[in-house]
């Protein structure tokens, strides 16, 4: 961090200083800032913290100076000085608008401008019918200043006027502008950069910034607590995205000066008249142009997303799982455009369909929760849009109704406006067919993708090994998740699958991701990844059947353990085969731990190329298993044995153990750990006389499948 921006103070406002400048920052587009030109950066304002942060940390990444222009309260607030040494001016300051413009001719300093002139906290946008944008302060509309827009223009025609010899009086003009030669004046364009700030999440309650302010200051109005509280938990618990958008240039609209000079009777004193023209004729124009990037680049964040479903919603009663769905495909349809997007749209989204809890949705609910916004019953949500609709007033509404705030953030974005609007519209049945038929395209198109990848890896597996599958039985309403071992694929389970169609029972065989194609992909992946890609299984298979169970062999097994946790009411058993709880295997228990010794030492010596990557394997049926498991790997599948003993006890459902006495993978002591640590009422472990591991695979396998269609059918 460069250090020159603070100062000394005492204990107290440092430590609430560096809180502030160390906030959660994320800059997007760093690439579009201009490397050699004067720029003046435009940005919606929110926050009064921006006037420090935003500068701060562009010019941590440029190395130079970014001013700012502040409310003169600031300046004689423990702020001042700090906004002072980054070259900030107050609004009065008397040659403000000449210092700023000297600034730019020489490009020895950036600035920042907000155009809207004051912090909009209810983020209330409007686009006037003359195309103009307007900030609803309070019910009352208010034009986005221009002057950002002026500073633009005339400090281009001024320079152009320099780069023509057109300036008669430099001596008057060097210290009109505080310039020390008038070479100073750069040759390079003025540009004008737009910015987008948002925060994820927005959130209230009591914070740190507000104890020390209190400790600071004897007596705080409302507003100023206010602020302290939204701005305070932004610090703490938020995170900045900075958007930098593509740079707007001057020169094609400062071309036309140039046609007004050599019209017929301009003379050289006429100048000033042309400059006020041309900037009065663009300045509107100009600002609508970088307000437009600025306002539709928002960040979308999953708050934006709920708050538009449940303000495009029209039934003021709706089904829980179907407003997740809903909004796990807006999401879905948002990471395929060109908006910008935040990242808790997309990590660990799948959780929201496959009845776990997800952060982000459930944070959200809880704020609209306490809002009175969202009412839950049972299997239902209440929603009460005239609480969302409630816009306070210009200082309560980002305490009192943030989801409003957030709404109107996005309100003025055609684009996901269109989209949720017409999935909103939508009947469930609508929803789930769509739904259904992306998460089947979705695994399809990974395993595709994944073999893609590796197309030229001797190791890679036929097709029809990896391709998870479905095979359907008509007149069943019952359908069983057939779960494949580590290293393996959606293939080896194809004897049991056709067994219990047979049967007359829906079997789907999802391929975990990293399976199927080359032990080089399984490296790397997580188990967690494999996790979700049976969680994406669960979520389909809810939509197409009214029960489910799991059936998982070996390290599948203990996925299907893991999954009886879901909160998913079609979900009506586990059964776990040979589940890899404890493992026998030498390679496994002392050949990879000593590889992985070596590894270490290797690469503390610098001579990675003798690391050890994988160690072979000696599968039982090469043409589905891979011949070789990569450390990495390895260690995945120990995490997830180490992560499914630590869960045992949360299992609940009925659940089926099967274990072959003699398997040379798993120790079969496995099963009965399994058996006593899980909470099920209805449990049962079965164990048979088989020397193989794939028993699933061996000689009489049908007993094993006997066996499972008992306990289904039960």
């Amino acid at each position: 961090m460069k250090t020159n921006f603070l100062i000394n103070s005492s204990g107290y406002i440092l430590k609430l200083l560096q809180k502030i400048l160390d906030t959660n920052i994320e800059i997007q587009g760093l690439q579009n800032i201009p490397k050699d030109n004067p720029r003046i950066f435009v940005a919606n304002h929110f926050t009064r913290m921006e006037a420090l942060v935003v500068p701060y940390w562009l010019y941590h990444k440029t190395d130079k100076k970014v001013g700012v222009i502040a409310d003169d309260s600031i300046f004689v607030s423990f702020f001042g000085n700090i906004l002072k040494n980054i070259g900030a001016l107050s609004k009065s300051h008397p040659n403000r608008d000449n210092i700023i413009m000297g600034d730019i001719l020489q490009g020895k300093k950036d600035w920042l401008i907000f155009p809207e002139g004051i912090m909009v906290k209810g983020k209330r946008i409007i686009k006037e019918d003359d195309e103009h944008y307007s900030v609803k302060i309070d019910g009352v509309p208010k034009k986005v200043f221009t002057g950002a827009a002026y500073f633009g223009l005339n400090s281009q025609l001024l320079r152009e006027d320099y780069l023509n010899d057109k300036i008669n009086d430099k001596e008057r003009f060097i210290k009109k502008y505080f310039l020390n030669h008038i070479d100073d004046i750069s040759n390079n364009e003025t540009m004008m950069v737009p910015i987008n700030i948002s925060y994820s999440p927005i959130r209230t309650g009591n914070n740190f910034l507000m104890d020390i302010a209190k400790k600071l200051i004897d007596k705080l109005n409302d507003r100023l607590l206010e602020e302290l509280e939204i701005e305070g938990n932004i610090v703490l618990n938020s995170k900045i995205i900075i958007q930098i958008l593509e740079p707007v240039s001057l020169k094609d609209i400062t071309q036309d000066v140039h046609i007004l000079k050599d019209c017929e009777g301009c003379h050289k004193h006429h100048k000033h008249h042309n400059h006020t023209e041309i900037i009065n004729k663009y300045r509107r124009v100009l600002t609508n142009d970088f307000m437009k990037k600025i306002y539709e680049n928002t960040t979308i964040r999953f708050d934006h997303i709920f708050a538009l479903v449940l303000y495009f919603t029209t039934a003021d009663i709706v089904n829980k799982v179907h407003i997740k769905r809903l909004i796990y495909l807006i999401a879905k349809e948002i990471e395929t455009s060109t908006l910008f997007y935040d990242n808790d749209i997309e990590t660990d989204i799948i959780k929201l369909i496959s009845y776990e809890s997800f952060a982000p949705f459930e944070d959200v609910l809880g704020v609209a929760i306490k809002d009175g916004i969202v009412i839950e019953a049972e299997d239902n949500y209440i929603i009460n849009k005239a609480n969302l609709l409630e816009g306070y007033t210009h200082h309560t509404i980002r305490l009192k109704n943030i989801l409003k705030v957030v709404l109107n953030e996005v309100l003025i974005i055609d684009d996901i406006v269109n989209l949720v609007q017409s999935y909103s519209a939508l009947s469930k049945a609508a929803i789930d067919f769509i739904l259904t038929k992306k998460l089947i395209d979705e695994e399809r198109e990974e395993f595709q993708k994944d073999r893609v990848l590796h197309i030229n890896d001797d190791d890679l597996k036929k097709e029809e090994v990896g391709k998870p599958y479905f095979l359907d039985s008509p007149n069943s309403k019952t359908a069983v998740i057939a779960v494949h071992g580590f290293s393996s694929a959606p293939a080896e389970v194809h004897e049991l699958a056709v067994y219990l169609q047979n049967k007359n029972i829906n079997v789907y065989a999802p391929r975990l991701k990293g399976h199927g194609t080359t032990p080089f992909d399984l490296q790397n992946t997580t188990w967690k990844q494999w996790y979700d890609s049976l969680s994406r299984a669960v979520a389909i298979a809810s939509m197409k059947y009214e029960k489910i169970y799991i059936a998982g062999f070996s390290a599948g097994g203990l996925l299907a353990l893991l999954s009886s946790n879901k909160n998913c009411a079609q979900l009506k058993g586990i059964i776990c085969i040979n589940a890899a709880l404890k493992l026998k295997d030498a390679r496994v228990k002392a050949l990879v731990p000593a590889v992985n010794l070596w590894n270490e030492i290797v690469s503390s010596v610098h001579i990675e190329d003798l690391q050890k990557q994988y160690v072979g394997n000696e599968a039982e049926h090469p043409e589905i298993n891979y011949d070789k498991h990569y450390v990495k790997s390895i260690f995945q599948l120990n995490a997830l044995m180490n992560t499914t003993k630590k869960e045992l006890h949360k299992v609940k459902l009925p659940t089926l153990i099967i274990q072959g006495k003699k398997d040379p993978v798993v120790d079969p002591a496995s099963a009965k750990e399994i058996y006593l640590s899980i909470q099920s009422k209805d449990k049962a472990i079965v164990y048979l006389d088989y020397d193989s591991h794939v028993i699933i695979k061996a000689e009489g396998n049908q007993e094993i499948f006997d066996e499972i269609i008992k306990f289904i059918s039960y």
